[in-house]
């Protein structure tokens, strides 16, 4: 199985819808989550929650009868109101930040490591607590 290749929910529910379509036409019944994924090679746990989001938003209709689920578009015009690649913009936004929180912590760790250059102390300091963990005081640590 393969992945959705677009990460962008505009995109993903065209794909579904087409699946479902495509699927009505060649099969003359509405798909199952095996039947789509078969399909459109994506795994149905990635399906599954598209449909979820699909169906939060009306645009698709569950069909369940006994223990089989089957997909039906119930409004295509609504898949014009999603949003189209604003996740990808956020989502930029949201690494650069996260980068920029893991650089400025590295600094500080390594500004805190760097104040104590003599090794052989620290060398020294850590073979006395391998020897006898009970004498030494803890220390703050400079990941807190």
């Amino acid at each position: 199985m393969y992945g959705m290749k677009s990460t962008d929910l505009y995109e993903q529910a065209h794909v579904f819808l087409a699946g479902i379509r495509v699927f009505e036409h060649l099969h003359k019944r509405p798909p199952s989550l095996d039947g789509l994924s078969a399909l459109l090679k994506i795994s149905e746990e990635e399906l599954s929650l598209l449909a979820r989001k699909l169906e939060d938003r009306s645009i698709i209709r569950v069909i369940q009868a006994g223990a089989q689920i089957r997909y039906s578009i119930a409004d295509y015009a609504a898949l014009e109101d999603l949003p189209k690649g604003q996740q990808s913009a956020q989502m930029k936004d949201e690494i650069s930040q996260f980068k920029n929180q893991q650089q400025s912590r590295l600094k500080e760790i390594e500004k805190t490591l760097g104040k104590s250059t003599d090794k052989a102390k620290i060398f020294s300091d850590l073979e006395k607590a391998l020897k006898d963990p009970s004498a030494v005081k803890p220390k703050k640590n400079p990941l807190d």
